[in-house]
């Protein structure tokens, strides 16, 4: 049976859309450890209320997307 992803929710403060690890990874069809290491490089900017909980919100998500950031520049 496939895991459900829940949809987005929009965040009490404003417009912004907050989406949790998975749905991030869904949203961009890479695997949740990818993104964790793209945070982690710096790459793509996210909300951190705990140690291991993090979220990520969909302008940053896009912003990161739009960037080419995964691409690795020739010297």
């Amino acid at each position: 049976m496939a895991n459900k992803i829940k949809p987005p929710v929009a965040a009490e403060n404003g417009n912004a859309t907050i989406l949790t690890k998975q749905q991030a990874a869904a949203y961009v069809q890479a695997t949740p450890r990818f993104l964790e290491r793209m945070v982690k490089a710096g790459r793509l900017r996210a909300l951190r209320p705990t140690g291991k909980l993090w979220r990520v919100r969909l302008s940053d998500l896009e912003a990161f997307l739009e960037s080419g950031a995964t691409r690795k520049e020739v010297v």
